[in-house]
């Protein structure tokens, strides 16, 4: 293919066979022409040159323009901040550290990134195991960048908006089983996990949510159980001497407004609570002047919030001890709502009791649940039919 002259550079043939052109106006808005021949659009394009003042290329960028590292955190701190949940801006700090800052696409100089770069970029998250999700909310941020990016006449246009990455995955989360269940509730009452496991398994608060909960939240006499808050991990903005960023947790209003609810405190759940408020003053006769009373439910021994690693893993010497799935404490969550879904409850209730803004985000997590209670009820429809 020959070298193209001057002023054909942004001329293509679309795919229904016609010719088109672009040039930028003053204000850096891209504009198209459309011809049946490529002559007939060049044509066009020096009339438009002669007449206004346009260009092929849009106005030159400053001489002066940050690395794309550079600008991403510049555009997070000045233009997302603001308008985020602090724990939303923490993850995108979060990813940018992991992700951006220090990569060979952050080095390099914003208005020299191409879809190429970008596409590559993508490739390599896939390929190095990170999941959709992941790739998905990296891809979020890159992609507001950029487009913020054109607002202030850095670059010309977006080269993110013409990759792929991959679809979103409906995650189907592993759960306990109604036997898993069983096998708690008579083998692990004396285990020091076990209120803050049953309490989970049967309300179906998120993490967040019942290491936040405090004992004025808690109606013995109405046997109910009031959602107000949730304990949030915070990315800190700025990293320490050592270059390093780190995180702290607070305890916030929970994520959504339909999060605040109230749950129904079934029997094993209020007895499982008036276990740990007993094991709770234990704690603080053996602490004494060290214990610290935050009002929290489920605290460590000396009245704070649990340290989250060493929660972790002792959970899952819990869940290692009673042979019993190795599955994320959310997935106690999905727990929950598995059981409730078994046994027929409406989904309008199952997304009342999780705290779900819609049914839809109910519906989408637990379709494979309801479509193995629609096999059911078939067969059953089957085995009536004479």
């Amino acid at each position: 293919m020959g070298r193209r002259c001057n002023g054909e550079g942004s001329i293509y043939k679309r795919s229904d066979d016609r010719w088109c052109g672009s040039y930028f106006d003053a204000a850096y808005n891209r504009h198209y022409v459309y011809g049946k021949t490529k002559g007939e659009v060049k044509q066009k394009l020096k009339v438009k040159m002669s007449s206004d003042n346009v260009s092929l290329t849009g106005p030159s960028p400053p001489r002066s323009l940050p690395t794309f590292q550079e600008w991403v955190l510049e555009f997070l701190r000045k233009y997302k901040k603001n308008e985020l949940k602090a724990t939303t801006y923490g993850s995108y700090i979060s990813v940018y550290t992991v992700h951006i800052e220090n990569s060979k696409i952050g080095k390099m100089r914003i208005d020299r990134i191409t879809t190429d770069n970008l596409q590559k970029y993508y490739n390599d998250k896939i390929a190095a195991g990170y999941n959709s999700k992941t790739v998905r909310s990296i891809e979020t941020i890159i992609n507001s960048a950029l487009n913020q990016a054109i607002k202030l006449r850095m670059i010309s246009e977006n080269p993110n908006l013409y990759t792929t990455i991959p679809k979103k995955q409906r995650y189907e989360a592993k759960v306990l089983s109604k036997e898993d269940v069983e096998k708690i509730l008579h083998m692990a009452k004396s285990e020091y996990l076990y209120p803050i496991i049953i309490t989970t398994v049967y309300t179906g608060l998120r993490k967040g949510e019942v290491m936040a909960l405090k004992w004025e939240n808690i109606d013995f006499s109405e046997k109910k159980i009031h959602v107000k808050n949730s304990l949030c991990r915070i990315e800190d903005e700025e990293p320490d001497a050592n270059g390093h960023r780190h995180a702290h947790y607070e305890i916030l209003e929970p994520k959504t407004r339909k999060s605040i609810r109230t749950i129904p405190m079934l029997d094993v759940v209020y007895e499982a609570l008036l276990e740990q408020k007993q094991r709770q003053e234990n704690d603080k006769n053996l602490a004494k002047d060290m214990y610290n009373d935050q009002g929290l439910v489920f605290a460590n021994p000396f009245g704070i919030y649990y340290d989250q690693r060493v929660f972790h893993d002792k959970y899952h010497q819990f869940l290692e001890k009673y042979d019993l799935p190795i599955i994320r404490f959310h997935d106690l969550r999905h727990t929950f709502a598995t059981l409730l879904i078994e046994s027929d409850i409406s989904m309008k209730i199952v997304q009342e009791l999780l705290g779900h803004s819609t049914i839809t985000t109910s519906m989408d997590i637990y379709t494979h649940v309801s479509d193995e209670k629609k096999e059911q009820a078939l067969k059953v429809l089957m085995k009536a039919v004479p």
